[in-house]
């Protein structure tokens, strides 16, 4: 069922983390005009990372922003914040080793980088530092590392350290630079399940209408980006920088299986989250992951496609 509205749009500021793959379909959302056909007049803004977007949503510079669970659910435990997930998003990430690396034994002894800035990047090292352990791979490392990102591919192309998680289009140039892919976190059910679009509960109460049509338009958006290979590849290319047109094709074509037809959040990715970040943050052990989500929207696509069927 399509939304559509003749009324005045409404502005509105979106903001993202950063220019990888994750905010992809909120950018295509805009770029097709799908806000404006549902009366959203949207710009999307970049922000400061995970922590940027939190921060805007609380100040009021953004209305809807676009990142990693991480930084919402924490800064609902500590903070108080009154923000929750609208929808689900797009976030492959992979462990990918060091140039000679062979394959995944050879990290027995090695160290995996770690941004050590309670985000996204750490709490994937710790988790497959968990199965490793499991796998019996002993002795693996912790060792710092700036960032992530290119940063992430320039410690590990340095070989300061072994293997870390990085996200296209860094993975795609660090294969073709000689790095293995060595763990695809679509595996774990962790590859389109932490993170999506959020914004404060108190915004959504007052502007349900509004919050709405932007969940509407984001669902078709994500159908576009899933079915429009070649308006994607540009999109993703003009708002990212990619230069490298068959780096930008293949980034796409990493994303692009498995994405889900209707983005809802991930309740059981979100508290596996939850219980490694439990071990810094004492609040997340035994939180509920329901209560960092804002379901309604998302259910009433659901119902309608359901209905549309019978």
């Amino acid at each position: 069922m399509t939304y559509r509205t003749t009324t005045k749009p409404c502005s509105i500021i979106a903001g993202y983390a950063t220019i990888g793959q994750g905010a992809g379909p909120m950018i295509v959302t805009e770029r097709a005009g799908l806000f404006t056909r549902h009366g959203l007049q949207v710009e999307t803004r970049l922000m400061r990372g995970a922590a940027g977007v939190v921060r805007g949503l609380m100040e009021g510079e953004i209305q809807f922003g676009n990142l990693a669970a991480p930084a919402l659910l924490r800064s609902v435990l500590v903070e108080g914040a009154d923000l929750a997930f609208l929808t689900g998003g797009i976030n492959q990430q992979f462990l990918m080793g060091r140039p000679g690396m062979a394959g995944l034994k050879d990290l027995a002894g090695g160290r995996l980088g770690l941004v050590g800035d309670r985000g996204l990047n750490d709490v994937l090292i710790y988790f497959i530092k968990d199965e490793l352990d499991r796998q019996g791979l002993q002795d693996i490392r912790l060792v710092p590392i700036p960032g992530g990102g290119r940063e992430a591919l320039i410690e590990l192309l340095s070989q300061k350290c072994d293997a870390v998680v990085i996200t296209p289009p860094e993975a795609i140039e660090a294969k073709r630079k000689g790095c293995r892919f060595l763990v695809d976190f679509s595996d774990y059910g962790l590859n389109y399940a932490l993170g999506g679009i959020a914004a404060r509960r108190a915004y959504i109460k007052d502007h349900e209408e509004i919050a709405r049509k932007f969940v509407r338009a984001y669902v078709e958006g994500m159908h576009r980006y899933r079915t429009d290979r070649e308006f994607t590849v540009r999109v993703q290319r003009e708002y990212s920088g990619i230069t490298d047109q068959s780096i930008a094709e293949e980034t796409y074509d990493v994303t692009r299986p498995g994405m889900p037809d209707l983005p809802r959040p991930v309740l059981p990715a979100l508290k596996k989250a939850l219980e490694i970040m439990s071990r810094q943050l004492p609040a997340a052990a035994g939180a509920d992951p329901a209560q960092f989500v804002e379901e309604k929207f998302i259910r009433e696509i659901e119902s309608e496609g359901s209905a549309s069927a019978r």
